[in-house]
């Protein structure tokens, strides 16, 4: 292989360190500074970290429903009606975080790369807001879903398919065993921490959006890989990261604030697409 092409690329500054290499650390540089200066200017926000009277409620549902539903739902695991298993397996995926990841992250790496200063001024903002937002769905799903891995592998539950030889109660802390990773869930992590974000982004949407990812949750029930409280337990933990996140990006001024009661909500003024005349 001629290594031509390569020596053009490589004169030409792609990938040399006053080119490409120097525009992605000059850019980091850059947001480094800005995200400081905002957190400096934003000294006196507000915040309302959901904290142990969440995880006191959250705890005692989840027990609850470890107590009552999960033993007769792991018994009842193989009756389910095919046709809502079949309807279940059609859409459970959408609790993997990969496909939320993989775009956000990428367009994120992406704007690290481009040569900002040759954006018109318009154009800028508007890219540094989606990077922004998608910033923010990475981490929120990215996190919450290290978390829920951390916890089910050092947790160690055995998963419903294993019912019949260990029950529902069985656990296995670090056994590192993928048979006994099933709480909580990370599929629900994943739909909570992705529609706890849509309806902070949209309040109106708020009850369709938790309808949408307890159900979305509980398909992981009705393919048998994980019980209720495995459910319930994931999402919660979703829901609540990315309200977390939501506050500390509101800390930094972006995207977010907080109302009187220290809640998120988005900014008034951060719009991503309207008329030229109304940017003032």
């Amino acid at each position: 292989m001629s290594v031509a092409p390569l020596r053009r690329i490589a004169q030409n500054g792609i990938f040399s360190d006053s080119g490409f290499i120097s525009r992605i650390r000059n850019n980091i540089v850059a947001n480094r500074g800005f995200l400081k200066r905002r957190f400096d200017n934003n000294a006196t926000t507000d915040v309302n970290i959901l904290g142990w009277r969440y995880m006191f409620i959250v705890a005692m549902v989840v027990v609850l429903t470890m107590v009552v539903l999960d033993d007769p739902i792991g018994s009842f695991r193989a009756d389910w009606p095919q046709p809502l298993k079949h309807f279940a397996r059609a859409f459970t995926d959408i609790g993997k975080s990969g496909w939320i990841l993989v775009p956000s992250g990428v367009f994120m790496l992406g704007c690290y790369c481009l040569d900002w200063r040759s954006l018109q001024s318009r154009t800028r903002l508007l890219f540094a807001k989606m990077m922004a937002v998608s910033s923010y769905i990475f981490l929120s799903v990215g996190i919450s879903g290290l978390l829920a891995s951390s916890l089910k592998y050092a947790i160690g539950r055995a998963r419903p398919f294993l019912y019949d030889r260990v029950g529902a109660f069985e656990f296995r802390p670090l056994s590192l065993d993928a048979a006994f990773a099933s709480f909580p869930s990370g599929h629900s992590t994943t739909a909570g921490a992705l529609f706890a974000g849509i309806a902070i982004f949209f309040p109106a949407l708020r009850l369709p959006a938790l309808i949408l990812g307890v159900w979305l949750g509980f398909s992981r029930v009705l393919v048998g890989v994980h019980y209720p409280s495995d459910v319930i337990a994931g999402v919660a933990l979703g829901a609540w990261y990315a309200y977390f996140q939501a506050l500390v990006f509101a800390r930094y001024g972006v995207i977010f604030t907080t109302d009187d009661k220290g809640w998120p909500m988005v900014r008034k003024d951060y719009y991503l697409f309207r008329p030229q005349r109304e940017i003032g």
